[in-house]
Order: structure tokens, then C-alpha cells, then sequence
């Protein structure tokens, strides 16, 4: 499982929230007043490097971060994702999309990539609080004008589906796939790409040749 399968991680849970209704309805409203917001600010910049698989890189000048309404800032360094990992029978709905609260799932994925490779820091977070911060960032989003509008089901939702389970094995049992190492795939072993093609004169690695790669900026 890579950076962002822990974003929208079990089917049961998120699916379970969609069709419940009726009385859910105000369990998630409520879940979404309380969830305070913060700021989400800088650009986004992701590079494709295979099938679901992508390389997030900050801006030198304009680094991507979220800033929580205690003041905390998380500002995640280079790491692999693969955006919200959200289940095939929800890709239909509108509002579901592995990129549509992009900027928020990369800091999700940010506080795993901490954990798993103990990266200074880790050690203020559990998955409860990955939550949370998942919950303020994508609400942040959501009030943002420019983004879009609130939908408290599809807030609700994920922040349920980051407290799955499966969500919680990831976070006790990932392990740590740094930048330009082979990217892991879970649970079952597969090929990989990494972001470097050895040199074949035993010197440095070469670059592959460019990769396609998008931007997103928030001011």
C-alpha cells in the first residue's frame, strides 16, 4: 500500500456512510460544524512516475502547507502518493475523485510518510489525529470559495474511511518508501519503478527522461 492508500482507505466504511442515510445525516452534519478549520495555502506539484503512482515534490518557492487553527504547521517534504485512494464503486459520484481535495491528501499522506519512516515530528501524531487533521484540511477546502462548496457527506466519509481498519493496519504496519527507492506496492508484492534508471558505467544514476507532471496553486 503506497503514501495515499490510507487516505480513503476500506470500501465497507465509505460506502456504508453513502447509503445509511436518514438519521447519519446528522451525525455527519455534526461532525462537520465541529471540525475547525485552518489554512492551506502554497503549490502542489506532482510528477507521474507509473500506473497510480506519483511523486510529490514542494515548490522551492512556494511549498505546499497547512497551518491548523492552533497554529501547528505541516508541510510535507518529497514523498510517492497516489492522491485519495478512493474505491472504484464510488469513482462515479460526483465529489469523489483520487484529486479532488488533492492539496489535502497530500498532507494526510505527509503524517504516514512521518510514522512509517520516523521521520522528526511522528511521534505528536496517531491515526486519530491523522484524521482530524484530514477532517480540517479537506473542510478547509470545502469553505474556500474557489475550490468549491461543503458537502458534510463526502467530509464525513473520508474522515471515516482514514479510521478503518485498514487504515490502521497501514499506519502500525507500513513501511518507509523514501523518494528514489523502489515504490512498494501492498499487499501483494508487484514491479515497480523507481524515479532513477541505474547508470550502466557504475557511476551515478541517470535521470529518466521527463515525466508528465500537473500543478496546483493555492493562494
Amino acid at each position: 500500500m503506497r503514501a495515499g492508500k490510507r487516505t480513503i482507505a476500506a470500501i465497507v466504511a465509505v460506502t456504508g456512510v453513502v447509503t445509511l442515510g436518514g438519521c447519519i445525516d446528522q451525525i455527519y452534519g455534526w461532525h462537520y460544524d465541529r471540525t475547525k478549520t485552518g489554512e492551506i495555502k502554497g503549490t502542489l506539484r506532482v510528477t507521474w512516475v507509473g500506473r497510480d503512482s506519483f511523486l510529490y515534490e514542494p515548490d522551492p518557492v512556494n511549498p505546499l502547507y497547512f497551518k491548523r487553527s492552533d497554529g501547528t504547521v505541516i508541510q510535507p517534504a518529497t514523498m510517492y502518493t497516489d492522491g485519495g485512494t478512493i474505491p472504484m464503486a464510488l469513482r462515479a459520484i460526483k465529489s469523489y475523485s483520487p484529486w479532488g481535495y488533492a492539496p489535502a491528501f497530500i498532507i494526510h499522506d505527509w503524517l504516514f510518510v512521518m510514522k512509517q519512516c520516523q521521520l522528526p515530528g511522528h511521534e505528536k501524531y496517531n491515526l486519530e489525529t491523522a484524521a482530524e487533521v484530514m477532517s480540517e484540511a479537506v473542510k478547509s477546502l470545502m469553505e474556500n470559495p474557489k475550490v468549491g462548496a461543503p458537502n458534510k457527506l463526502v467530509h464525513y466519509s473520508m474522515y471515516e474511511g482514514v479510521l478503518s481498519s485498514t487504515a490502521r493496519d497501514y499506519w502500525e504496519h507500513g513501511k518507509c518508501n523514501p523518494p528514489g527507492a523502489a515504490l512498494e506496492r501492498a499487499p501483494s508484492p508487484a514491479k515497480t519503478r523507481s524515479l532513477e534508471a541505474p547508470s550502466t558505467l557504475g557511476g551515478p544514476p541517470v535521470p529518466k527522461a521527463a515525466l508528465p507532471s500537473f500543478t496546483i496553486t493555492l493562494d
